[in-house]
């Protein structure tokens, strides 16, 4: 369709049913549509003492896929999609620059935390390193430093440890 051309790809974030997320995503790829599953490798210990790495989901239950918002319809016929997060009444978009970020948090193989009881603190910028550039919230957990890339309407949040000495406040 020759309309589609000019319409823009936005990353839409999508809930699926628990545990099914590295199955949407690769179904979502096999179709053909880029999206996007931020993974990060744990070490998991079972009550047999057995010890392995596993890829388990940033963000467990939610996936983002970039498409025209027309095509929100087909990625809810995806079996295991169960529905399009909304905010204030529309289906929620994140920005390319958030996306990158955590995909730069990802690659940087440092731990990363992530909920979504986000808590009020300072907007910061960063000023050296690998996310230099980027705007977020800086907040204390445990005595130490935490840099969090916020996704408005979903209520979620990627933590990295942060230097003080790397950021520095944004005055509003």
């Amino acid at each position: 369709m020759w309309y589609k051309s000019s319409i823009k790809l936005e990353w839409f974030v999508f809930y699926t049913s628990p545990r099914a997320e590295k199955v949407v995503n690769k179904e979502l790829v096999n179709k053909g549509y880029e999206s996007f599953l931020p993974l990060q490798r744990k070490l998991r210990i079972w009550k047999n003492r057995q010890q392995k790495f596993i890829d388990e989901p940033l963000f467990p239950s939610y996936i983002f896929v970039k498409i025209h918002s027309s095509d929100i319809y087909k990625i809810l016929k995806t079996h295991g999609i169960y529905m399009c997060i909304m905010f204030e009444g529309r289906p929620c978009t994140v920005p390319d620059k958030d996306i990158e970020a955590i995909r730069i948090m990802i690659r940087s193989e440092q731990s990363i935390s992530s909920g979504n009881d986000f808590k009020e603190g300072e907007k910061v910028c960063i000023v050296r390193g690998p996310l230099i550039g980027y705007e977020g919230v800086l907040f204390k957990q445990k005595d130490d430093n935490k840099f969090g890339i916020q996704i408005h309407g979903v209520g979620l949040i990627a933590v990295i440890d942060i230097f003080i000495e790397d950021i520095q406040k944004i005055e509003e």
